[in-house]
């Protein structure tokens, strides 16, 4: 668990420190659609099922929230 919370933790350092860096640039269109095309494909790499199947394999307890 506390492996996970560690991940976690350093993918949001790592998406504030990437957003401040970026926002210190000058944007122009073509950095900007290239970021747009980044994040697409970042998305692609794993999905909801994926995901959850690799909590699941982590053994992480799941319930259903409504």
């Amino acid at each position: 668990m506390l492996s996970m919370d560690l991940l976690v933790a350093m993918e949001m350092s790592e998406r504030i420190e990437k957003a401040t860096s970026d926002s210190k640039k000058k944007m122009d269109g073509n950095r900007s659609a290239a970021r747009r095309k980044q994040r697409i494909a970042n998305r692609e790499l794993l999905n909801d099922n994926e995901g959850l199947n690799m909590l699941r394999g982590l053994g992480v307890p799941m319930s259903k929230q409504e």
